[in-house]
């Protein structure tokens, strides 16, 4: 018997040994982000973006992906990029890149960087701004692009986090424009109410109050088409009494991840600002340990869950990375 407990307690103390470091491996995986490659100018002059829509339960979301213009020198053809702030560098997708160099030449060059495959010393503008490049890296095989169709929205890859890293970023959603500054302006200073946010890892966390109980928000511009997303203990207290569930399939990835929509009464204060939750979502994502971590890790503080576009449309959202701050302007 007492070899039987002893046995037993050194299994509990390697399961504990072994959960704390996955903790940690996750959390620090999380939580830190390469150094950004990117070197911008040409900064302060407003850019107009693109709304993608997509197919939820035969209803169509139209705003399930905020897609911005991207020129390249020798490419005659505006090209798109999902703009996605829950990315932590800006990446290429490879059967685009591909598919550039083909019909324009070399426009892109790829070599190995740290056994990796990735662009190097590339050129664009996103939108109004200037964007030199040392390398950029490839992630999902992304498509062959049709160049006969001249109506397509081609996207060739997402711009992460790393493009409003040492500037202010003012995304006007009401008129569709986002403008990158090197600082907040004089008028916006003036009437907005800033509030702390945090931006280790690039990831934006925005402090702010539901039902008047603190919150912080991973803002992910990437998940657009979603106002909360929450694990499924909070997607159930914060349903609204008798409303019932939708479920649906989204795809992450490449992967399709099953999804529940419920609606919400609840309020959020985004400093003077007051937006109504009319609904929340969770996911079943696959990846268990990943989400009992991020759970653990208590992320931010009060973890509220992560926020997309949906949740700030008609207003303008102010975030001031360099000092680490933020506003939502009605």
């Amino acid at each position: 018997m007492k070899l039987v407990k002893r046995i037993l307690l050194i299994l509990i103390a390697l399961i504990l040994v072994g959960g704390t470091a996955a903790f940690f491996y996750y959390k620090n995986k999380f939580m830190n982000a390469p150094p950004s490659t990117l070197t911008l100018s040409n900064l302060g002059q407003p850019f107009e973006f693109v709304w993608s829509g997509e197919k939820l339960n035969n209803k169509i979301e139209p705003h399930a992906a905020m897609l911005v213009p991207v020129t390249i020198p020798g490419v005659d053809r505006t090209l798109y990029m999902q703009f996605d702030t829950g990315a932590p560098s800006t990446v290429l997708s490879y059967k685009n890149v591909l598919s550039i160099n083909e019909k324009y030449g070399d426009i892109f060059r790829m070599d190995t960087v740290d056994n990796r495959v990735r662009v190097v010393d590339a050129s664009f503008k996103v939108g109004t701004v200037d964007v030199k490049a040392s390398s950029v890296d490839i992630r999902g095989m992304g498509y062959t692009i049709d160049w006969a169709d001249s109506t397509s929205v081609i996207k060739i890859g997402t711009v992460g986090s790393d493009f409003m890293e040492k500037h202010a970023l003012i995304i006007d959603y009401k008129n569709e424009k986002i403008t990158l500054m090197e600082s907040v302006p004089e008028t916006i200073e003036k009437e907005a109410d800033f509030l702390p946010f945090s931006f280790d890892g690039r990831k934006v966390f925005l402090s702010a109050k539901l039902n008047d109980e603190p919150a912080s928000l991973w803002f992910d511009s990437g998940s657009s088409a979603f106002e909360l997303i929450v694990e499924e203990d909070t997607f159930l207290e914060l349903a609204k009494p008798g409303a019932e569930r939708e479920s649906f399939l989204i795809n992450s990835w490449g992967s399709k991840i099953p999804g529940h929509n419920i609606e919400s009464n609840g309020m959020f204060n985004f400093g003077t600002t007051k937006v109504p939750l009319t609904y929340v979502t969770y996911f079943e994502w696959p990846n268990k340990l990943m989400v009992w971590t991020m759970k653990a890790s208590n992320i931010g503080g009060d973890l509220g869950g992560m926020t997309g576009n949906k949740l700030f449309l008609g207003k303008t959202l102010v975030l001031d990375a360099p000092n680490l701050r933020y506003a939502l302007v009605e």
